[in-house]
């Protein structure tokens, strides 16, 4: 509001507006957040029998202690053999062999074992010592119950927030385990041990996102553009970790679908911001964070802008080509980026392919920039007008991020009246579909996979049908058909047709030879046929008519 009202001509009716929609996404802005309790369990191991026991004596009221040793024996206490020790979402797995020569749960403590025992080794409290067993046996053979086998062994799982190595020992666990602490860094790890604030601003929806999780396939944008390894693949979709997530915007800018919001300010509220504010035709756009927009104002000298807004965005790398889009059809001339360098590699590709559609369509120089705020000022000296694009008011009702650039994609081909070829890099979401009719049966497992609506059928027509500016290229549809008729080309040409509804295969019906109905297609019959004529004595007659009509038939036979 400062800086629009101190760098800017911007009136006060126009300022008024400004802060009308500001106040409304503010209070709208809505992700989760909660308390994280602190979580006193850990796992303490070590060789020696003396220091495990001194450690429990010494913060056993404190904390929530699962003791291991890895040589000696004690009566209470585990000793690990194979110990595996593996990363997982709520911090450590550990995975070891326990010896258990004693059954405690089919003893019936006859003490007939205590007495053979040469070694003396099985003490009043069932506990054998291996290490004084000379393995002779003499307590299997009295045991009735067969609560004895000195070779038993049990494979244990344990999970814990954090792992304590005491005295010298050794064992191998990963460089990027972060929560494995040594006796001398017990300091460290009860640092950690407090209740904190949790937000998670990066949300995910699984309606409308191009992953498949059953076949762990599909749009995985969002993870290849992570470099924190915060989001991962889970068994109901995509899983975002909160503790790992840096909130750099990577993924959200990324995300084709919009299955991706950050919800301090997601794509309706953007959308909605300008139901309110408005700019003029020509305006250039300065969108960067609170912090970056203000070390403008600091540095710019009180010097005032003709034709410039400003808009406060918590991170421009969640932008996408539906932002970038969106603005210039509202009339925004150029639209400058700030970054703390150069801007991270996704939101390059996504500012390279807005300026290459631009202007191939309307020709002239770049309309984005990615630039530090150092360098904005440079920048301004150097910014000529540019002939208008076609855009105009829209209807401020969000649907979906890949539905919304759709039409404003229509609307820039149809103001230029020019069509544009344009093969994107591999992280940017556009591809076309072919199909080999004569392959395709019309068993339509293709649209399964289809989340985001680019595939469709006619039940009337019996056509396959696809929208090419709704495909983002995940490759699902190819992976799911049986019959290997479809085929992706990671291109795309802005004409009429890429919007259009086009078939990609036609099916001759199949029907009822008793009632006439349309019950299926013909390839899929011809199929089905060639696969039971290899079964033996299968009556395949009773398959060339509808399922009512089939039934009435097997029950007059």
């Amino acid at each position: 509001m400062q800086l629009n009202r101190d760098r800017t001509f911007l009136d006060g009716d126009g300022l008024l507006r400004l802060a009308l929609a500001e106040h409304r996404r503010l209070n709208t802005a809505f992700w989760p957040s909660y308390i994280s309790e602190v979580d006193t369990r850990v796992c303490v191991i070590g060789s020696q029998t003396a220091h495990v026991e001194k450690f429990l004596d010494t913060y056993g009221g404190m904390l929530e202690i699962e003791p291991l040793l890895l040589q000696e024996l004690h009566p209470e206490i585990a000793t690990a053999v194979d110990l595996h020790i593996e990363k997982n979402d709520d911090g450590l797995r550990l995975e070891y062999t326990v010896r258990l020569p004693l059954s405690i749960r089919e003893c019936t403590y006859c003490g007939a074992c205590g007495s053979v025992c040469p070694e003396n080794c099985i003490s009043p409290r069932l506990f054998l010592n291996l290490q004084q067993c000379s393995l002779c046996g003499e307590c299997e053979k009295v045991c009735a119950t067969k609560a004895i086998d000195i070779n038993r062994i049990e494979k244990r799982a344990l999970e814990v927030p954090a792992l304590i190595i005491l005295d010298d020992s050794r064992f191998e666990v990963g460089e990027d385990v972060s929560t494995v602490y040594h006796e001398n860094e017990l300091e460290r790890f009860f640092s950690t041990l407090f209740p904190w604030q949790v937000e998670e601003p990066v949300v995910w929806s699984a309606s409308i996102c191009q992953y498949n999780s059953r076949l762990g396939a599909g749009c995985d944008l969002c993870i290849r553009s992570c470099n924190y390894g915060a989001i991962t693949r889970g068994s109901d979709g995509i899983v975002i970790n909160p503790f790992a997530c840096e909130e750099c915007g990577a993924c959200v800018g990324a995300c084709p679908t919009g299955a991706l919001q950050n919800g301090r300010f997601d794509d309706t509220a953007f959308v909605r911001f300008f139901d309110t504010v408005d700019f003029r035709q020509g305006t250039t756009v300065v969108m960067g964070s609170e912090e970056q927009l203000h070390e403008f104002w600091w540095q710019s000298g009180g010097q005032r802008y003709d034709n410039l807004f400003f808009l406060e965005y918590p991170d421009c790398e969640n932008l996408s080509l539906f932002h970038l889009l969106f603005l210039l059809l509202r009339g925004a001339g150029k639209l400058i980026l700030l970054t703390g360098t150069q801007g991270g590699r996704e939101l390059q590709n996504q500012v390279a392919l807005a300026n290459s559609l631009v202007t191939s369509l309307y020709g002239g120089e770049h309309r984005f920039f990615l630039k530090p705020v150092r360098d904005v000022e440079k920048l301004f000296a150097r910014l000529s007008p540019l002939e208008r694009i076609p855009g105009g008011k829209g209807t401020g009702e969000y649907t979906n991020r890949r539905k919304e650039l759709a039409e404003e994609l229509k609307r820039l081909v149809a103001g230029s009246g020019k069509n544009a070829t344009v093969r994107p890099e591999k992280s940017l979401a556009f591809a076309t579909l072919s199909c080999d009719s004569e392959s395709c049966t019309h068993c339509l497992a293709c649209l399964n996979g289809c989340r985001i609506g680019a595939l469709s059928a006619d039940e009337e027509k019996l056509s396959l049908n696809h929208v090419g500016v709704m495909c983002i290229g995940c490759g699902l549809c190819v992976q799911i058909c049986p019959e290997n008729a479809l085929g992706l080309a990671p291109e795309f040409t802005l004409n009429t047709d890429f919007f259009m509804q086009q078939i990609l295969a036609e099916a001759e019906p199949m029907t009822c030879r008793s009632c006439g109905k349309v019950f299926g297609t013909r390839k899929s019959y011809e199929r089905v046929m060639a696969i039971l004529e290899k079964k033996e004595s299968v009556d395949t007659t009773h398959f060339e008519y509808c399922e009512t009509c089939r039934v009435v038939r097997l029950f007059e036979d």
